[in-house]
């Protein structure tokens, strides 16, 4: 796993992380929104998908959490809650790798996806692993909920993927033993320390040869291709823009997309929506095109059929992506492909 972090970056998470604590608190029949209220945050303004938030307005969020619910293992208890959605694109890139530890590399890779609070360093062992949870020096002050979430949620995503009740060989905190651990022995099944010069995780080696349960190679392909494009867009584009993008990328099969529909999943109208593209140099219209024409030629230098490609990109029939594609590129599908030396029979 690469380090990423860099000094004056902004630090920030996906809100598909909060959905992961909401359904926490729905099992705990907190009424969410009044929640949220109660702390000065507009439920609307963390609702919108993988939209990005300050990290001060997570831990705002989080902590407040834990004081509403009066939950001393608020962050482990959060973490039994993580589904492969509770990792946005992430999470569902891991659940298609053929084996654990193709989806640990994978985590790695695009951790940033999800955020870029907290990342984790490997360091192999005599038949183990250990890996090294860290923050950015210019983190600001968290609780222990943080790295305590993140733990039990990756714990809790490597018995999904697998199906199996697998446990670390030992978990490690910074933080001072608390009062009471047993519910860190009954989350992690296995030995927890406290004190220490690490918040880690250790597992046995061979969990990284385990299969994932739900492995499909092709669903795989689309979901890293997603995300190697995802994170290139997140590097590149401004913040309106970025934001916009991400909202298209996860909606491009819906036929009827259109500006309307992301203004109201920003929760903006459509004209201030305009007014901020405008700002940045960016119209809706051509930021859509540009997307499907990039995704497209991909897809097809990927050997996609045509009617995969109508559908991925929400056209309404083969005929007429056929038709949008010739306007685009100058050529057809098939001299696209035929020119990019991966021709495949049938389209």
């Amino acid at each position: 796993m690469a380090q990423h972090f860099f000094t004056h970056e902004p630090i920030t998470v996906s809100v598909s992380v909060l959905e992961q604590m909401f359904l926490y608190l729905h099992a705990l029949d907190v009424d969410i929104d009044a929640f949220l209220r109660s702390i000065q945050v507009e439920p609307v303004s963390v609702r919108t998908p993988d939209i990005r938030i300050p990290i001060e307005t997570y831990l705002k969020i989080q902590d407040n959490a834990a004081l509403y619910t009066g939950d001393p293992c608020f962050g482990l208890h959060m973490g039994e809650y993580a589904e492969a959605g509770s990792w946005s694109i992430l999470g569902y890139l891991m659940m298609n790798c053929k084996t654990l530890g193709e989806a640990f590399e994978k985590s790695g890779r695009y951790a940033r996806i999800i955020g870029n609070l907290i990342e984790a360093r490997p360091e192999p062992g005599l038949n183990k692993i250990r890996f090294v949870f860290f923050t950015p020096p210019h983190a600001p002050s968290m609780s222990r909920h943080c790295f305590e979430a993140t733990f039990a949620s990756s714990v809790r995503i490597m018995r999904n993927l697998s199906g199996l009740p697998l446990n670390p060989l030992q978990v490690t905190f910074i933080y001072p033993e608390p009062e009471s651990t047993t519910e860190y022995l009954r989350v992690f099944g296995c030995p927890v320390l406290f004190n220490q010069r690490h918040n880690s995780v250790t597992i046995d080696s061979a969990v990284g040869r385990i299969p994932v349960k739900m492995a499909n190679p092709v669903l795989l392909q689309q979901f890293e291709d997603y995300a190697q494009y995802f994170l290139a867009q997140m590097e590149l584009k401004p913040s309106t823009t970025r934001q916009v993008t991400k909202i298209i990328l996860a909606r491009l099969d819906d036929r009827s997309l259109s500006v309307e529909k992301v203004a109201r999943e920003m929760a903006v109208s459509v004209r201030t929506l305009q007014m901020r593209l405008d700002e940045e140099g960016v119209a809706f219209s051509d930021l859509l095109q540009e997307i499907r024409e990039r995704l497209a030629k991909q897809y097809l230098r990927e050997n996609y059929t045509v009617e995969q490609i109508t559908y991925l990109l929400g056209f309404s029939e083969p005929s007429v992506f056929r038709k949008a594609f010739k306007k685009w590129s100058g050529v057809t599908p098939k001299e696209f492909r035929e020119s990019s030396a991966a021709y495949s029979p049938g389209d």
